[in-house]
């Protein structure tokens, strides 16, 4: 029979072993890589078609102290380019090159405020880019430590060259453990999403009805000096797309994004 009393004391040493500090960004210039894999399924009337698009990006963040709670917070785009598995005509991305997001984040990764600048001047994508550039670091709960735990829900309303979209997103965080992530010591962040997308864009001077939903989850490595070491995410959704003349285009999305540390 397991003896209750050391298997309680071999707990405490388990929890013990963790480190007790709170969880915190800190100062820091680093540069990174981000590539997605988003495989795709169009279905429009009896057509469907299937491919994969895949997004690669490098990204400098430079973290400066601003006061006790919170840091400066830059982060610029140094490339960006699209591949294909279909002779298709992709966006050029590259255009988006200098992308730079800058603002003020509290030390717990959470956005107080940003702007952005870029080479191109407007644009839904450059909303988008804008938009993820800004939420690039897990967010934790101010104090959070081992096996914290938190829910938020934010909204978002997107209303540029006539379309108007709603976003609401319900994200689990909790800190699950320390381990060793790129040769350093490091907090395993978990975290979970559910999506809910519905509105409208424009694109080719039409406007699309759009109304999806989706799920994520991803796994991120914050040092335990309050470096960001990476991430592995990924996301499934399903969106419907409405035609001017009342057709639609149903489409299933699954993406796996991977980011790393450049040393």
């Amino acid at each position: 029979m397991t003896n209750v009393r050391s298997l309680s004391a071999l707990t405490l040493l388990a929890a013990a072993a963790l480190p007790a500090q709170a969880i915190r960004y800190a100062p820091v210039e680093a540069k990174y890589s981000v590539v997605t894999a988003i495989k795709r399924s169009d279905v429009r009337g009896d057509q469907k078609q299937d491919y994969t698009v895949t997004a690669s990006q490098a990204m400098s963040l430079l973290l400066t102290a601003r006061g006790a709670d919170s840091l400066r917070f830059r982060l610029t785009l140094d490339s960006y380019s699209l591949a294909s598995d279909l002779p298709i005509q992709l966006p050029n991305v590259g255009l988006m090159k200098g992308t730079v997001v800058e603002g003020v984040m509290t030390t717990a990764g959470r956005m107080l405020h940003y702007t952005h600048r870029s080479p191109v001047t407007s644009g839904a994508d450059l909303i988008a880019v804008a938009d993820n550039m800004s939420r690039f670091l897990v967010t934790v709960a101010p104090g959070a430590t081992y096996g914290s735990s938190t829910t938020d829900t934010t909204s978002s309303h997107r209303a540029n060259d006539g379309g108007d979209l709603d976003e609401r997103t319900i994200a689990t965080t909790m800190v699950d453990g320390d381990t060793v992530f790129a040769g350093q010591k490091a907090w395993r962040i978990r975290r979970s999403t559910v999506i809910t997308v519905a509105g409208s864009t424009v694109q080719g001077g039409q406007t699309l009805r759009i109304a999806g939903g989706g799920t994520g989850s991803g796994v991120f490595y914050l040092s335990t000096k309050g470096v960001y070491l990476g991430a592995v995410t990924r996301s499934a959704t399903n969106t419907t797309i409405t035609l001017p003349d009342g057709s639609t285009v149903a489409s299933a999305q699954d993406a796996t994004s991977t980011i790393s540390q450049l040393k």
